[in-house]
């Protein structure tokens, strides 16, 4: 849709079934843009022959060349991602070693909590025990039964 037409892609007029029916092309008509030039063929036709198979043959050396240099980086490329996939493992297993340190310091802290608590509830009944001690002795600590 272009804007502020109104109108989307698929109503235009010049749309056939959503596919443009005029070709965008410039200048030239080609949709090939390569520095590729036909060998030059003079003299005998065993010459020419000659040169149609260096040509050839330059060619597969480029193309061999280019494949190797491709195949090399790619290699690269298969090296990089598996030492990135071997630090995510890495880095996975160390986040669930550290995940369960983490559980298993929580529940200590947990249990010493709770030992606490038993700690100051022993302290406190045992503290209640003295302080009616003290109150059925009549302030004293120790009672005086004569």
């Amino acid at each position: 849709m272009a804007y502020g037409s109104g109108r989307p892609d698929w109503a235009r007029s010049d749309m056939e079934d959503g596919v443009p029916a005029r070709r965008h092309n410039s200048g030239n008509g080609s949709y090939q843009h390569s520095s590729y030039q036909a060998p030059q063929m003079q003299g005998t036709y065993s010459e020419q022959q000659t040169g149609v198979v260096e040509d050839a043959v330059r060619t597969h050396i480029q193309a061999e060349t280019t494949a190797n240099n491709v195949l090399e980086t790619m290699q690269a490329q298969r090296q990089q991602l598996q030492n990135a996939n071997e630090d995510t493992w890495n880095m996975r297993t160390n986040v669930a070693n550290a995940q369960r340190e983490l559980r298993e310091l929580q529940q200590k802290a947990w249990k010493k909590k709770q030992r606490l608590y038993a700690i100051i509830g022993m302290l406190g009944a045992v503290d209640l025990l003295l302080f009616l001690r003290i109150v059925q002795c009549g302030g004293s600590f120790f009672c005086r039964r004569y």
